[in-house]
């Protein structure tokens, strides 16, 4: 596939913005960044995409989602909760308890939809079905393969719905774990990893919490954990295990440059130099932080520490780029500096999450340079003033994230082509998760 007349951001360590290149991909890989003229008369054989002018950039990811939320969304709750606790309790633990096989893919297949339209390319997601534990990883992979989305899946493992449960996850996990490292010793560039993936500290026990680490460190695949989400996180862990949140995680060995802490809100200065010291990556999700009041990351401070910073939605959206947009006026807001953040979250979601999944799945993601994964989306963006590497993100911030995206690419497959998903039956996939969201909310009241 050739892909020409398009500017191109190629989201190198300089910003460079290309015009008169074009883009060569063979397979899974851009073959070749070049002159428009020369990749033309040289390749007269491959397929020739016209992007019409528009902007070719890297595909976005999702350093931190729950594909699951989908449903619910349009839910009623019988009484209000008061704090994030029971926001736990009244929702998403009972949301989660009643979810089954079929709605675990519907779930997951309307936000996959979502995503490719809105440009994401690849999702670590964080799943939770205590009632459907076995086989559940596989339904997410189905639906995401079906579309050809790019994904690293974990089973969150929690002791809320007992020891026994807590061990089916650990299961699902090592399973799914084993599954992927098969599939990629055939196929380099398959297109699933797995992580240990756990609920938080105060919902799991000392036992679990080991026998999570030593997977994760077996299978080197890290943990994936939420840690000081909410302070209540602080608070039941030191009242049933008699120790804070970080040294916890620490000393049982969940942290480790391939884990992921997701959220942070609540950290104190002990914790943040304990995922720095570990390395351990650390995920903000600006929109879920605001919409259940518990508080804002201290971003700056973890990136001063040299920890690696990452961005996700938290289920919030199958769309990263509004988190971008939220990350950089909350920040602003709350600390009352209208200069403070602009390189700090460009680096976030531009450099950084294609970093940490690199990290995580040693794929290479996050460019337009020979050698990188073809993973790239075309953007209807035509600049009104003057675009160049230095003022890029204020172009993204105030422009790129309203703009629709006209093409998906991932893994050199073309997935979304001016707007259209080939084969696609929207309407009837929409309808199928209706059907399940029913039954859903029908268990959920129960």
């Amino acid at each position: 596939m050739l892909i020409h007349n398009v500017k191109i951001f190629t989201n190198d360590d300089s910003n460079t913005i290309l015009t008169g290149q074009a883009v060569l991909i063979s397979d899974r890989n851009i073959l070749e960044v070049g002159p428009e003229p020369g990749l033309l008369e040289a390749n007269p054989r491959a397929r020739r995409l016209d992007g019409g002018g528009k902007l070719l950039m890297p595909g976005f990811i999702n350093c931190h989602n729950h594909f699951y939320g989908t449903f619910a969304r349009g839910l009623a709750l019988s009484k209000a909760p008061q704090d994030f606790h029971q926001i736990l309790q009244y929702l998403w633990w009972k949301l989660d308890s009643a979810l089954d096989l079929k709605s675990i893919y519907y779930s997951t297949i309307v936000p996959t939809i979502s995503a490719i339209r809105n440009g994401v390319t690849a999702v670590i997601d964080h799943h939770a079905s205590p009632n459907a534990v076995e086989g559940s990883l596989d339904k997410i992979e189905e639906a995401m393969a079906l579309l050809g989305l790019r994904g690293i899946l974990c089973y969150e493992m929690s002791d809320r719905d007992g020891h026994q449960n807590c061990q089916l996850g650990l299961e699902e996990n090592a399973r799914y774990i084993q599954k992927c490292r098969s599939a990629k010793r055939l196929n380099p560039d398959h297109l699933f990893d797995g992580m240990v993936g756990l609920h938080a500290s105060f919902t799991l026990d000392d036992g679990s919490l080991k026998r999570a680490a030593e997977l994760g460190w077996s299978t080197d695949r890290g943990c994936h954990i939420h840690m000081l989400e909410d302070a209540v996180d602080r608070k039941l862990t030191l009242e049933k295990y008699g120790r804070g949140v970080g040294e916890r995680l620490a000393d049982d060995g969940i942290l480790g440059e391939k884990s992921i802490a997701a959220h942070g809100v609540h950290l104190d200065e002990r914790e943040i130099e304990l995922l720095a010291v570990t390395d351990t990556i650390a995920i903000h999700n600006p929109q879920s932080n605001m919409n259940n009041a518990v508080g804002r990351t201290n971003v700056f401070r973890l990136l001063e520490k040299d920890i690696l910073v990452g961005m996700g939605t938290d289920g919030m959206s199958a769309d990263i780029k509004p988190d971008a947009r939220t990350a950089n006026l909350v920040h602003k807001h709350d600390l009352k500096d209208s200069n403070i953040g602009w390189d700090e979250f460009q680096q976030v979601l531009l450099k950084n999450n294609p970093k940490i999944y690199q990290r995580l799945t040693g794929q290479k993601v996050g460019r337009i340079e020979a050698g990188y994964l073809a993973d790239v989306i075309v953007v209807d963006y035509f600049p009104p003033t003057p675009m160049t590497s230095d003022n890029f993100w204020g172009h993204f911030l105030f422009g790129i994230v309203d703009a629709p995206v006209d093409t998906t690419i991932v893994n050199g497959r073309l997935i979304m082509l001016n707007k259209q998903i080939a084969g696609l039956d929207e309407e009837g996939i929409a309808a199928h998760a209706r059907e399940c969201a029913e039954e859903v909310w029908r268990r959920f009241e129960n």
